[in-house]
């Protein structure tokens, strides 16, 4: 059986939620749920938005998790089980409904609350990825407000801090050896110690939130570890707003495994044929690549 894993923010299309809508009941029922549960305004965006509206990341977060999880669905409904789940970032939530962690419902709440925190407690900063210099060597030269927030590879890095400290940054690391800077397009630092008082506040509301002993193997892209404690999990998702994402770390657990990007974008496909000991990902931004993939996998 192959992973499931679910790529972040960043990844969503406009389009997206209505090609999955009726792909099969199971995902027909969950946008169902999403139209009780998110305000009409919300579904409407998340059905028939723009590119454009679904850059805010209120809006980005809840879309995404309604795509990935009625991606997983249909993969499902086509006799494809999931031996292990994993998300980076924002698709950790989906990666926990997957793995049967968390209820969809629980979770379209929990990614509002997120999404409005992300959007309101957030500090004057940005995120830039690093290409062609190793992780270690970025830490050594990264100036006090900068730190890693995602390590993607040995091959992407992503930083991220306060706009002074990362134009410090951009410095230092082309004269060490950096081959391309590309500034990202976001609203804050995310991943960062600057994401902290966000953090706290998500712990808070995470206090009475609803996860259970994941049912699949599900691997934590914060702690990079398979993580199946409930108190630990909810920890975990409060952290991610300030912890670096250990994409590499999630690639070399899985191994030289299948796995499916169940979700938008190629982004996860990518990362993972740079990995060399990583998994074989395929695509699942459509109803067909999700065919294509159950009939390969035996489904």
């Amino acid at each position: 059986m192959p992973a499931f894993l679910f790529p972040g923010q960043g990844s969503q299309q406009a389009g997206a939620a209505a090609l999955f809508q009726d792909t099969c009941p199971e995902s027909h029922a969950l946008f169902d749920i999403a139209q009780n549960i998110l305000s009409n305004e919300l579904y409407h965006l998340i059905m028939e938005g723009t590119q454009e509206a679904l850059h805010d990341t209120r809006v980005a977060q809840p879309a995404l998790v309604c795509v990935e999880v009625a991606v997983a669905a249909y993969l499902q409904h086509l006799g494809v089980e999931p031996a292990a789940c994993a998300g980076h970032s924002l698709g950790e939530i989906s990666a926990l409904v997957a793995a049967g962690a968390i209820d969809f419902a629980d979770a379209l709440v929990f990614v509002v609350e997120r999404a409005r925190l992300m959007s309101t407690d957030v500090p004057e900063g940005g995120m830039t990825a690093v290409l062609g210099l190793a992780p270690a060597d970025i830490e050594a030269l990264l100036p006090d407000d900068v730190q890693v927030a995602n390590y993607n590879g040995s091959f992407q890095t992503i930083i991220s801090g306060t706009g002074d400290a990362l134009k410090e940054a951009a410095r230092r690391l082309k004269e060490g050896g950096a081959k391309r800077l590309l500034p990202l397009s976001v609203s804050g630092p995310f991943h960062s110690k600057f994401m902290k008082p966000a953090a706290d506040q998500l712990a808070a509301f995470l206090k009475a939130f609803p996860i259970l002993p994941p049912k699949r193997p599900f691997l934590s892209s914060v702690s990079g570890e398979w993580e199946t404690d409930p108190e630990a999990i909810r920890s975990l998702l409060a952290a991610q707003l300030y912890r670096p994402v250990q994409w590499t770390r999630v690639m070399e657990q899985l191994g030289k495994r299948s796995a499916v990007e169940a979700g938008p974008g190629t982004v996860l496909q990518g990362l993972a044929k740079r990995t060399p000991d990583g998994p074989v990902v395929c695509g699942g931004a459509a109803p067909e690549q999700c065919r294509n993939f159950a009939a390969r996998e035996g489904g």
